[in-house]
């Protein structure tokens, strides 16, 4: 779920934090004037960073500072779930006496561990890019490891299991480098992402991104397809060719991209976009779900609506809004918008809420119809999870109010 993290505090109590036995600091200075520049020490696979003697900064794996904590080495191969994180930043707050919202995130990692039904490195070798632009690979004995760099995040795609010797594990992570790239998910703070409404967006991010990757399918046998279509595979398998036509060919890009993708999924096998994508949703929702030892520690056992409201149908119905905008011509019939991207989809039939694939492609289509669809079944989900491991408060009331905002917004 949530692996690296860097976090700056707000008005930290230096004095205090150097005198905790917890922590051996080591001092860096400045040679010609012996000013000191900084202090850091490590506990536990966390860094801890005073500069200039007022500023306080904490980065490293939280997951690897939770199985060294308890013991399991610090790795971060195993899962890490919603009430494992909680109770690990609770305990670390507590020890260094740190308040939560006064952490100010600067970047994270977020993510999942998978077990696929086929080789890692027949997946990652199967990766040609990411919204057109191309991984970089790293390879070696320990390592089969791919990302993507955005202007505000990395797209990760690594082998978790070569790398610690644990068998066939995907790792599919994204890393923000500005905090920018998450501001949908209301989060800013340790507090914000200690809230499971956030990080159910922060997944459906996650999953979202994961749409956009571009595979090839390594089970088509070229030889018998005609040439036409043989070439434009056998183009489409080279990351440069994306680059160089994007860039040349603009205009015509998506719809090349599109033909590529329907050749594959007529030609191929296996179909990578199919079989991960659940994988990732299910995996995520998996780990968010809270268990009732972390419940009984944090509140007792003991389930509060504050709101008063009965939430017992709610997310058993569905109401759609179609966005219509007035046309001034009244003869027209009104232009109407996706309801997820806000394309224009006046030239679709009139019942279509969302894109067509045949206009913008599968791997879009899909998306939008699963930015929409994501809520409905996370709710379901969150209801059945209630009846067997009860969370610390009404969050399906708190899911579908920040739901409807934010579709409110987009409207």
């Amino acid at each position: 779920m949530i692996d690296f993290i860097k976090i700056r505090i707000v008005n930290p109590d230096i004095s205090g934090i150097r005198k905790t036995n917890r922590l051996e600091w080591v001092q860096r200075t400045n040679e010609k004037t012996g000013e000191i520049i900084e202090y850091t020490a490590i506990f536990h696979g966390l860094t801890f960073q005073i500069v200039d003697n007022k500023h306080l900064n904490i980065s490293g794996s939280i997951h690897k500072h939770w199985n060294a904590i308890n013991g399991r080495g610090e790795q971060n191969y195993n899962d890490f779930n919603f009430s494992n994180f909680i109770l690990i930043v609770n305990a670390f707050c507590k020890s260094f006496g740190l308040l939560p919202d006064q952490c100010i995130i600067e970047n994270f990692e977020f993510g999942v561990n998978i077990s696929p039904p086929i080789l890692v490195n027949e997946i990652l070798r199967s990766v040609i890019n990411h919204k057109g632009k191309q991984f970089n690979r790293k390879q070696s004995q320990k390592m089969n490891y791919l990302e993507c760099e955005h202007s505000q995040y990395y797209v990760k795609l690594y082998d978790k299991g070569l790398q610690y010797d644990q068998g066939n594990i995907l790792r599919v992570e994204i890393k923000t480098r500005k905090m920018e790239f998450v501001r949908s998910a209301n989060i800013q703070t340790l507090s914000d992402i200690m809230n499971p409404v956030n990080l159910d967006h922060i997944g459906t991010i996650l999953t979202g991104n994961f749409s956009d990757i571009l595979f090839y399918d390594y089970t088509i046998q070229e030889t018998e397809i005609n040439a036409r279509e043989r070439l434009i595979l056998t183009q489409g398998q080279n990351p440069m060719f994306w680059n160089d036509y994007k860039r040349t060919n603009p205009d015509n890009y998506f719809k090349k991209r599109n033909r590529f993708l329907d050749l594959v999924k007529k030609y191929g096998k296996q179909d990578l976009q199919e079989m991960l994508f659940p994988l990732i949703g299910q995996k995520w929702n998996e780990l968010l779900t809270i268990n009732p030892e972390t419940l009984q520690e944090l509140t007792g056992g003991q389930k509060s609506n504050i709101t008063g409201i009965d939430t017992s149908n709610i997310g058993a119905n569905t109401v759609m809004f179609i966005y219509q905008e007035p046309d001034p011509d009244p003869g027209k019939p009104p232009r109407r918008y996706c309801l997820t991207c806000g394309r224009d989809i006046s030239n679709q039939k009139s019942t279509s809420m969302f894109c067509s694939a045949k206009i913008v492609g599968y791997s879009q289509a899909h998306k939008c119809r699963n930015i929409d669809s994501n809520p409905r079944n996370r709710i379901k989900y969150m209801k059945e999870s209630e009846k067997i491991n009860p969370p610390l408060f009404d969050t399906i009331l708190c899911f579908v109010e920040y739901r409807e905002t934010n579709r409110a917004s987009k409207l």
